[in-house]
């Protein structure tokens, strides 16, 4: 008897240590509301020691933070979470004192799949996208993308900025160059130029991916291979994406 006992215990032991390895990181308390002051720009949530707040976002770039993956990388959904046609939500959220910036990460998807009924998996799909190849015929870069005369490593870049239709770096690494020609593409980006190491270069281009008949900029796929002596081309890859399989719009608090 004494022996049946002890063995209910272990197992009962056993459960509760499983749920406390397998519990999910909480928010101590947490304010979702829709936003209905207009459609203007929104910034990305902010995590501080304790709290996570996020003003007029969507919900598809609150996933993204969430899950740590681009818009590219995000797949299916209702229009209503997107950012061009979707409504927008403020959150509040207070985090355990000595919480880190990945467990409050892990809170935040937490709140997603609790309050927005979030529901996503991982799998690979083949997508468009667009592939980035040396010009034919030469291995000479453009005139705005030269070898860096200094290299900033451990650090990605030594001085620099990316904006809309814009981005001028010294001394930058490969993958940021590779960053900051990706920021108006529609697609993932795929380098298959071989290039490595540090450069000076400078990107300007027609904002969105097209050009209207009064614009005298160029669009991006002219501007990477007139400055930069590169190609855009679509293409498709194998991708492993976010899938969107439920989500819902929450009950407000």
């Amino acid at each position: 008897m004494f022996r049946r006992l002890v063995a209910v215990a272990l197992v009962i032991c056993s459960a509760a240590g499983l749920t406390a390895q397998t519990a999910k990181p909480t928010f101590e308390v947490a304010s979702v509301k829709k936003n209905v002051s207009g459609k203007g720009a929104f910034a990305p949530p902010r995590f501080t020691a304790t709290t996570v707040t996020a003003q007029n976002v969507p919900v598809d770039y609150l996933i993204q933070v969430a899950y740590g993956v681009a818009a590219t990388e995000l797949v299916g959904g209702p229009d209503w979470i997107h950012e061009l046609s979707g409504e927008r939500f403020d959150i509040a959220a207070k985090a355990p004192d000595g919480s880190s910036r990945q467990e409050q990460l892990a809170m935040l998807r937490h709140l997603l799949e609790e309050r927005f009924a979030l529901r996503v998996r991982r799998e690979t799909r083949d997508m468009p996208v667009f592939l980035l190849t040396r010009l034919e015929n030469t291995n000479q870069p453009g005139p705005n993308l030269k070898r860096a005369a200094k290299d900033c490593l451990p650090s990605p870049t030594c001085a620099g900025q990316t904006g809309r239709g814009a981005a001028a770096y010294k001394g930058a690494q490969w993958s940021e160059v590779l960053k900051a020609i990706a920021v108006p593409l529609d697609r993932r980006l795929i380098d298959r130029t071989a290039l490595s190491g540090a450069f000076d270069f400078e990107l300007t281009y027609a904002r969105g991916l097209s050009v209207s008949p009064d614009d005298s900029s160029v669009d991006i796929y002219a501007a990477v291979r007139q400055q930069l002596g590169l190609k855009l081309e679509p293409g498709r890859a194998p991708l492993e994406v976010t899938v969107i399989d439920s989500v819902s719009k929450p009950t407000e608090n």
